[in-house]
């Protein structure tokens, strides 16, 4: 079987040539990567670093249907109830509530009391502070983004400044 021996042979010899564009993928990852935790967690890491600590008291329960599958058509599932908590807190004099966009334990319920993380100038802007789950599913995205953004950054500025290689002579490069 030589079809796969061919493209090992060829990949082998031409190695630095192809490492030489390895940063284009990285960097692709990273912007998606990227944008995938901006989009999730602008409003929690602006909470993180700007916001007020104080308690709260859970008051009720909102229902709401949790897709799965974005494609419900297709996969015949009509979704699943999730109940996610209104949370009721006072901030500078001023009542405040909010719905929390994440699932809660299994323990709490109606009356209990939550540390909620909140926005002094819009209170209503505001999580159930959950310490390092608050960091959950933007966190990872971001940390992977700006290693796979560092790796890329280093491979463009080999690309930029480093001479063409040249692929290994006695070795074909086109394919039959």
């Amino acid at each position: 079987m030589p079809f796969p021996q061919d493209q090992v042979a060829w990949m082998l010899a031409n190695r630095k040539k192809i490492f030489r564009y390895a940063f284009l993928p990285q960097l692709l990852v990273a912007v998606v990567l990227s944008g995938f935790a901006y989009s999730t967690g602008k409003t929690d890491m602006h909470l993180l670093l700007k916001g007020a600590r104080t308690q709260g008291k859970i008051i009720g329960f909102q229902k709401r249907v949790f897709y799965a599958n974005r494609n419900r058509i297709s996969s015949g599932t009509p979704g699943r109830n999730v109940y996610l908590p209104v949370v009721e807190f006072e901030a500078a004099g001023v009542l405040a509530r909010f719905e929390e966009h994440k699932l809660v334990p299994t323990g709490e319920g109606v009356g209990w009391s939550v540390p909620v993380l909140y926005d002094p100038t819009n209170p209503s802007v505001a999580m159930i502070d959950r310490s390092y789950w608050n960091w959950l599913p933007w966190g990872p995205a971001l940390a992977i983004a700006v290693l796979l953004l560092l790796a890329s950054v280093k491979g463009l500025f080999l690309f930029l400044f480093q001479q063409n290689p040249e692929p290994t002579p006695g070795i074909q490069t086109g394919s039959v």
